[in-house]
């Protein structure tokens, strides 16, 4: 069974250039506020947990909220690395609209000259 298409086929150079700059628009934006939430979350968690360490007298707890912090330190590694790649993403997307955008100039003048 095939995917249902997200975007129409692209026909021409200004769908091309919308195409780039909704990514980044339509997508990045929303995922970047998503993951700088959840890694607000996680060090929230690492500051809570490690506070309720300090405070315990219980061995048990102490050695399972440990876990839980390392756990949460290690989510909020992958989540900045997710982040930097999003952003090395949305980099080429604009490098994408910028070059179709040169491509498109390039090609209006050269079609204003054969005229």
């Amino acid at each position: 069974m095939s995917r249902a298409r997200v975007i129409k086929d692209i026909e021409n150079l200004d769908q091309a250039i919308k195409a780039e700059q909704d990514v980044e628009s339509g997508y990045h934006s929303v995922i970047d506020e998503n993951l700088t939430y959840w890694m607000a979350v996680e060090e929230d968690v690492i500051d809570s947990y490690t506070k309720l360490i300090e405070a315990s007298q219980s061995t048990e707890m102490k050695g399972t909220l440990q876990q839980i912090v390392e756990d949460s330190k290690r989510h909020r590694r992958i989540l900045g690395q997710v982040s930097s790649m999003l952003r090395e993403i949305v980099t080429d997307e604009q490098k994408h609209a910028k070059m179709l955008t040169n491509l498109k100039t390039h090609l209006e003048k050269s079609q204003g000259r054969s005229h």
